[in-house]
């Protein structure tokens, strides 16, 4: 279990970094584009003086390390984003692999029990209504009962505790 959780905080580093690479990779798109705007101004207006040419130099230097860098951080991206699927492979095989397990290493003497959020035990159905209704009659209601309680708990807006009190009706408005 411990190797489990070290897992997941590992995928959300290489989500992190991946998130950090985009952002710089943006960063370095709109130096370039700034970059490229900049020369082809100063293609148009100096082509004869000299400080100019060598400035235009300087820039065109500039932009191809901002290329470069651009170029390597996508690679890095790449990289992480492998890294995060890998990762995260190996978190939902080891997933299975505890699901799978773990009936086999729980008996019928321990206390510990596998649960599904948000699914209903039908077991406890049947055994309530075994005890309230005829044999016959049992089976058909504690279906009908389970079917239609996990449909409310699809439901968001189903509260089975909490009624929600209307305003009007209350005197309240």
């Amino acid at each position: 279990m411990k190797m489990l959780l070290q897992e997941e905080h590992g995928v959300g580093k290489y989500e992190v970094e991946s998130e950090g690479v985009v952002i710089e990779e943006r960063a370095n798109e709109m130096e370039i584009e700034d970059l490229k705007g900049k020369l082809q101004v100063m293609k148009h207006f100096g082509q004869d003086d000299a400080a100019v040419q060598k400035k235009m130099e300087e820039m065109n230097n500039e932009l191809q390390e901002k290329i470069d860098d651009l170029q390597d951080l996508e690679s890095t991206n790449k990289a992480l984003i492998y890294k995060e699927r890998q990762s995260n492979d190996e978190l939902h095989e080891a997933r299975k692999v505890l699901i799978q397990g773990l009936p086999g290493l729980l008996g019928n003497r321990t206390n510990i029990g596998l649960k599904r959020m948000g699914e209903l035990d039908p077991k406890a159905f049947h055994d309530t209504c075994k005890s309230r209704f005829p044999p016959d009659e049992a089976e058909i209601r504690a279906t009908t009962l389970c079917s239609s309680w996990q449909e409310n708990l699809k439901n968001p807006d189903w509260h089975p505790i909490f009624r929600k009190a209307n305003k009007s009706k209350a005197g309240i408005g």
